[in-house]
């Protein structure tokens, strides 16, 4: 039976692949699309509510409304009277909205005395053709499974050529340095860039399939796209294995890319783009120019710092697996990280909570998508992430457009990210509290993993271990942590690999910082 459905699955990748790959989208039209999603923002979003929430009863947000006594009338008539925000500030104070934790069902959901228990799989979109499932790399979300549509990535698409216009990235080729699948920004992106009419032009992969030992669907989906592609005349790029230690590789094809054709542009994760800079720096390539498209972690002052010192530039993204794109940047922004809200596909609102294992209190963002194309459906989902909203007039296309949301200095405050891979805080708590210390001795509270940020831009994940531990093997405790990693679902053994190729943690001999809980993931903390 099973065989049978994957024919039928593998069938639908290949009809509806030759159909997206069938044209391409104008900047015209992308500014077009754009202008009509921004003016039907609030008929979009109540047309998802009605038909994927109320006609749904499969969803879990059925029964959050249920609790709270709301219905469809009720969400309308607050659309049409104050709009989408102030209306999804309403339904969080009556308890409409779901944590991290209960989203990916670690969480028993508590409302108004009734308890339930959702699983990631129970918000995902039924109006979607579900060719595979994909896994988040970590751009800000920690490896959520999401169903891989084709529709979602056309969505997508209408946002590059503006931005690529407003950067001059337009007539240069095109690189990638993004993890093949079950990751899904490789994809995602060779996709989207050819149906914006900006074809990839190499493929680099962080990660082996073999290393992250890629099942044999993923394998088989990413086979039918290439060559898929080939037949029906979009070759699309083939992905090269590259390492991180390697990133000379990379920054020499940069550097020839830009003898060859007068610049380069370069979507990848943030400390891929620092890599490549730096290499190109050490062995003294010449890639002034170049400019990066970068997300799947903060970007901060020393690694802006680090990508400028070669002469290039870098332009902010930022996702979510859960909803798609949520900022670009925006290149008249005035902090390091600022990006534009694509407030046509996506509503934010922030909610005050403190965080846990940390005495202090942040200002979270809670998302709800309002297309209809989105992978998930839902009502104010918090992401983990934190930051500064505003609101600001921009002469950008994406300015002129309407879109005067701005978002900077994004931190997550339960996630710790390095090269693009993401863990949840809880994840890590497990094997610090109780995995490590039952090993190697010590007390919950002697073990500690804390994100730092050294004077070349690079983030390293230092293992405080007490001193009153005793002696350990080092090399032995790390080895643990990753082995354990590994054993975390999605996707902790593509962030495992990752993580030790990069070489990214550190055993550090000290007391524990207490001041700020177990995992020390709210503020980077510069080292020397």
């Amino acid at each position: 039976m099973s065989i049978i459905a994957d024919l039928i699955k593998y069938s639908r990748l290949a009809f509806g692949l030759r159909g997206f790959l069938h044209g391409t989208v104008t900047l015209e039209e992308s500014k077009r699309v754009l202008a009509e999603r921004l003016r039907d923002r609030e008929k979009n979003f109540l047309s998802l509510v009605q038909k994927g929430i109320y006609q749904n009863p499969k969803s879990p947000f059925l029964k959050l409304l249920g609790v709270a006594g709301c219905e469809f009338g009720d969400i309308e008539a607050g659309v049409n009277k104050e709009g989408i925000e102030a209306t999804l500030q309403k339904l969080l104070a009556d308890g409409v909205y779901i944590s991290w934790e209960e989203f990916k069902g670690r969480k028993e959901v508590v409302r108004g005395g009734e308890h339930f228990q959702f699983k990631q799989r129970d918000f995902d979109n039924p109006f979607l053709d579900v060719y595979y499932r994909v896994q988040s790399s970590g751009s800000r979300s920690a490896g959520t499974r999401t169903t891989f549509d084709l529709r979602h990535q056309l969505e997508r698409s209408y946002y590059e050529l503006p931005v690529l216009t407003d950067n001059n990235a337009l007539d240069v080729p095109m690189g990638l340095w993004f993890p093949v699948l079950p990751a899904a920004a490789g994809t995602g992106n060779i996709l989207r860039y050819w149906k914006a009419g900006k074809p990839v032009a190499r493929w680099f992969s962080p990660v082996d399939e073999r290393q992250v030992q890629s099942s044999l669907q993923h394998r088989l989906a990413m086979r039918y796209i290439i060559y898929g592609s080939w037949l029906w005349g979009a070759k699309l790029a083939r992905p090269e294995y590259v390492g991180i230690e390697e990133a000379v590789k990379v920054a020499q094809w940069v550097a020839d890319t830009k003898q060859q054709f007068g610049g380069c542009s370069f979507s990848c994760y943030v400390s891929l783009a620092v890599k490549v800079c730096q290499a190109a720096i050490e062995n003294g390539l010449d890639i002034e120019g170049t400019r990066f498209f970068s997300g799947g972690e903060p970007l901060t002052p020393a690694k802006r710092q680090q990508i400028e010192a070669a002469g290039a530039s870098v332009i902010p993204r930022y996702a979510i697996s859960e909803i798609g794109r949520i900022g670009y940047g925006c290149p008249n922004g005035g902090a390091i990280d600022d990006v534009h809200l694509l407030h046509d596909s996506v509503a934010l609102i922030q909610h005050r909570r403190k965080v846990e294992h940390a005495d202090t209190y942040v200002d979270t963002f809670l998302f709800t998508p309002l297309l209809p194309s989105s992978p998930k459906i839902l009502l104010n989902m918090e992401s983990d992430d934190y930051g500064v909203v505003e609101t600001r007039s921009c002469d950008c296309s994406l300015g002129q457009l309407g879109f005067n949301t701005h978002i900077h200095d994004i931190r997550s405050f339960a996630k710790l990210t390095g090269s693009g891979m993401t863990i949840v805080g809880t994840d890590l708590v497990r094997i610090l509290e109780e995995v490590l210390p039952a090993k190697y001795g010590g007390a919950a509270t002697d073990y500690q993993l804390l994100e730092e940020e050294d004077s070349q831009g690079q983030t390293h994940l230092s293992l405080i271990i007490s001193p009153t531990v005793g002696t350990v093997d080092e090399d032995e405790v790390i080895a643990t942590l990753l082995a354990e990693l590994r054993r975390v679902p999605h996707p902790g053994k593509l962030t495992a690999g990752v993580w030790a190729q990069a070489k990214l943690l550190r055993v550090k001999r000290m007391q524990p910082i207490s001041n700020m809980g177990k995992v020390m993931t709210l503020h980077l903390m510069k080292t020397e």
